[in-house]
């Protein structure tokens, strides 16, 4: 496997030792982990030679107190292995789906593992949504072939310990009990040879570790079997909370899912396991998942049967211990000769050990284990001594040919003088690395010492992307980069390396080069590594556009963007390529950008032909810039909890060309809600529309609106429409149609922050007693059962038939309505095929008559299937937007005059 590990600094003294594939990246590092706190969490791993690995599903299926107990608390290494990088959720906070929310969700994994200091590794399934069976999932994921990545894991971790979901549990989320039952077949698999032989000629050699347990989410309330119950409620004086109140802490940066929790509260807490296999057996109740398991440095000797290394083992042993007791937090620096002397005799034992150990196997288990000794031990160390290492860039996103000026800094706070051996840069082959002023010299106490370097980026660079993609064909990743496979990301493409001595002992530093920026929020700094983009990023504008055929040569405008994403100006021609027959105009636009930074963009005018058939056409931008063409937008994925990364994509804006029509005289006001693409769909239907803000729901004029659209969730992100829905029923009543995308649980009480209700009362929001429920149909082909076929919303101006429910992507409903008033009429049933979703339901669409208006809530994912050019899914939004049935007297209908306002 692909692991490096560095020795990251940040202010006031830390230095952390973390994988590439580890916690932290390039962020900055928490409290805890600076001076002399940092230093007491740092040697609780000295002396410790345990693995564990904790094998989920997805991002937020892993329980955080856990891991906070065993890596923080305990001091072990502990891993967590995701099969799935979340692709297929909800997000809370933006737009980015499918792909970009895989994206988003590794980054927030990567923000929570500042917390509990376990490393991150990932599977290659892709996450194709809810699912209640474990043999769909296998059917889509591969089942041999995900079983193969956990198998990888395994090998190439070695763990003594594994953790993971249950096998068995009824209900919604097989995920997880098909990961359950992967980890529990791997478990004997990963010792196998004839398993998976390719990952043996890889380097890989297989694995048996000692346990295997199930537990925590998606399974029974009680797990199977004899309860093992790992205590996370332990008050941490070093932490100065319980491990499961900063297991809370890590779990609020699952934000995209809606989990910006509290902190748990002080007192006991646990996560309960059981047992599913063991090598050798084991007889007898066990009060711990860790029981019978020697995590000394001393027991490292099982691995190594006959070879005589017990004396100096024990000897090594002793004196990380003393390491440990030479812990003084007034002064830190007093455990350096302790941590310098447990350094020098763990080097002396490696080498004996390549020396004395004749068995190629037992010799690899053993230094392994030393070598993650080696690096916890150099992390204290560091600590110990106060180092401070950062290397800066004065670009943070950087283009192909482009130099970029380097500082490396390195900061000893301990009294007496560091011997540095050399400050360097580390870049990829085809780089220029150029030092520009530093040297090495012997650094005082409290003395920063500083190189500079120009690194000039290969003409030939490979553009920042995630090194994985969904394979075209099934719900699974392919590999860009193999070398990195199971990394959260490829390696950074620069990283600064420090050479020196503490007392005597060689010391090398290592930090990946950040930019460093001030962000949009409280607190200011930002951090996020070197990245590599394209000269130009090119995007269009809309996405996605909709060509009714009944009038086919309606034109369309596309608007093309350049921005410049290179130093200095540039004169960037753009185009559109069209298909055969299509017509564009202008041909090419000149665009002059000024500086880094900078977009500017053009509008073209697209006809289709005459004779346009049905389907999806693409419109692909270019940009020209000296002689280079360039085709790709850079979607930055990039909040304020997780590091700013990048994906690549095809700038095209695709052209459904389909049977719809929409009702003149339909205006439509838009409630954005979170990471809503509707509001634009219902735009490029034609249909006039406008955002309502604050003051239009609270103050403005609503009758000049046909139809009102909330978007998804916006009754949980919204306060000014929870604050005007009285107003909203109002005009409902007086001839409005209000059309409400699907809710979550808040929809059901007053505000998000309010108690929640009991389950029979109905939401606050709704015209008659309703509620939205955590009911869905799971599977996009599920036959879809018309129950009003006459109804307008099915028949005018578009009428659903059977082919408009062909072709949906990932799921048919979500967050269905429970409706408990006759006054509603349920339009649509569907059924899963899935014995843990049985029975028909309903609440996929449903409307009810409020005086001479109407209120329709809609559970089908059209934010899914819009987006993804779903014929059927676009008739239906046309049919949602038009005026409801008691429209006939209402002001927008009878006087479309306002509507020439409303854009």
């Amino acid at each position: 496997m692909n692991r490096r590990r560095l020795v990251l600094a940040a202010a006031a003294g830390l230095v952390a030792v973390a994988s590439l594939a580890a916690a932290g990246g390039a962020l900055a590092p928490l409290d805890l982990d600076r001076g002399a706190t940092g230093l007491a969490l740092a040697l609780r791993k000295v002396g410790v030679s345990g693995r564990i690995l904790y094998v989920t599903a997805h991002p937020d299926d892993e329980m955080n107190g856990v891991l906070v107990r065993l890596s923080r608390g305990l001091g072990l290494r502990t891993a967590l292995l995701t099969v799935t990088r979340g692709e297929g959720g909800q997000n809370a906070i933006g737009p980015e789906l499918f792909d970009a929310l895989g994206v988003l969700r590794t980054g927030e994994l990567m923000a929570l593992h500042r917390y509990d200091g376990a490393e991150q590794y990932f599977g290659r399934a892709y996450e194709f949504g809810f699912s209640f069976s474990v043999e769909e999932t296998f059917a889509k994921w591969g089942r041999e072939e995900t079983l193969g990545d956990v198998v990888r894991v395994v090998r190439a971790f070695r763990p003594d310990v594994i953790l993971t979901l249950p096998l068995q549990g009824e209900g919604g989320g097989q995920h997880h009990q098909a990961v359950g039952r992967l980890a529990a077949e791997a478990f004997r698999a990963a010792a196998d040879p004839n398993r998976f032989p390719d990952q043996l000629r890889d380097g890989l050699r297989p694995w048996q570790a000692w346990k295997i347990y199930q537990g925590g989410v998606g399974g029974y309330g009680e797990v199977p079997g004899r309860p093992v119950r790992v205590a996370t409620g332990v008050y941490d004086p070093a932490l100065g909370m319980t491990w499961q109140q900063l297991g809370s802490e890590a779990r609020a940066m699952h934000r995209c899912q809606g989990m910006g929790q509290l902190l748990a509260d002080p007192g006991p807490a646990e996560g309960v396991f059981s047992l599913l296999d063991a090598e050798p057996a084991i007889a007898g109740a066990e009060g711990d998942v860790l029981d019978g398991l020697d995590t000394s440095l001393a027991g490292l000797g099982r691995f190594a049967p006959g070879v005589p290394l017990a004396a100096e083992l024990a000897a090594l042993q002793s004196k990380a211990e003393a390491a440990r007791a030479a812990l003084d937090p007034v002064s830190p620096e007093r455990a350096a000769p302790a941590l310098a002397e447990t350094l020098a005799a763990l080097r002396a034992l490696l080498a004996d050990v390549d020396a004395r150990v004749a068995d190629p196997a037992s010799r690899a288990e053993v230094a392994g284990r030393l070598r993650d000794e080696e690096a916890d031990v150099e992390a204290a160390l560091a600590l110990a001594q106060g180092l401070v290492f950062e290397a800066r860039a004065d670009d943070g996103l950087v283009a192909p040919g482009q130099e970029v000026a380097v500082a490396a800094s390195l900061f000893s706070a301990a009294a007496g003088p560091l011997e540095v051996e050399g400050l360097d840069v580390e870049a990829p082959a085809g780089w220029a690395v150029v030092r520009r002023e530093g040297g090495a010299p012997a650094l005082p106490g409290g003395v920063v010492g500083r190189a500079r370097f120009v690194v000039t980026v290969a003409k030939d660079a490979r553009l920042s992307r995630p090194y994985w993609r969904r394979a075209p064909d099934r719900d699974r990743h392919e590999l860009l980069s193999p070398a990195d496979e199971t990394l959260p990301w490829s390696p950074p493409v620069l990283v600064a390396r420090a050479r020196c001595r503490v007392a005597g002992v060689p010391l090398t530093l290592h930090a990946p080069v950040v930019w460093r920026y001030e962000g949009p929020f409280v607190g200011g700094e930002r951090r996020h590594e070197v990245q590599v983009v394209p000269p130009l990023a090119v995007r269009v504008s809309p996405e996605i556009a909709a060509v009714p055929l009944a009038s086919p040569r309606r034109p369309i405008e596309v608007r093309v963007f350049a921005r410049n994403l290179a130093p200095g100006a540039a004169v960037a021609d753009v185009r559109l390529e069209a298909p055969a027959g299509w017509s564009v105009e202008p041909l090419s636009v000149p665009l002059r950008l000024s500086y880094e930074g900078e977009e500017s963009g053009a509008r073209f005018r697209v006809t289709p032909p005459a004779a346009l058939r049905g389907g999806l056409h693409a419109l692909r931008a270019v940009a020209v810039r000296d002689g280079r063409e360039y085709r790709e937008t850079v979607q930055a994925v990039d909040y304020d909890h997780v590091e700013r990364r990048q994906l690549l994509w095809p700038a095209a804006t695709r052209v459904l060309a389909i049977d719809v029509r929409t009702r003149p005289g339909t205006a439509v006001g838009y409630v954005m809600g979170s990471g809503d693409a509707l509001a634009e769909a219902i735009r490029q239907l034609g249909v006039p529309l406008a955002l309502l803000a604050a003051d239009d729901l609270l103050f403005g004029d609503l009758s000049r609106f046909t139809t009102i659209v909330t978007g998804i969730r916006a009754y949980e992100t919204r306060p000014d429409l929870r604050s005007a829905h009285g107003r909203l029923l109002r005009w409902v009543e007086a001839g409005g149609h209000l059309v409400v995308q699907y809710n979550r649980a808040a929809f059901n009480r007053l505000a998000p922050e309010a108690p929640a209700s009991p389950a029979d009362v109905p939401s606050p929001y709704v015209p008659f007693p309703a509620a939205v429920t955590a009911e869905r149909i799971s599977d996009e082909a599920a036959p879809m059962r018309v129950l009003a076929p006459s109804h307008p919303l099915l028949t005018a101006p578009n009428r659903i038939g059977p082919a408009d429910w062909e072709g949906w992507v990932q799921e048919r409903g979500i967050q269905l309505l429970a409706a408990r008033d006759p006054r509603y009429t349920e339009l649509l049933a569907a059924t899963d095929p899935f014995p843990y979703n049985p029975g028909e339901k309903q609440g996929l669409l449903v409307e009810a008559k409020v005086g001479k208006g109407t209120w329709t809530y809609v559970g089908l994912a059209l934010f899914r299937q819009v987006p993804a050019g779903v014929p059927g899914a676009w008739r239906l939004l046309a049919n949602l937007v038009r005026p409801g049935s008691g429209l006939g007297d209402h002001p927008a209908v009878q006087d479309p005059t306002p509507l020439a306002s409303v854009r």
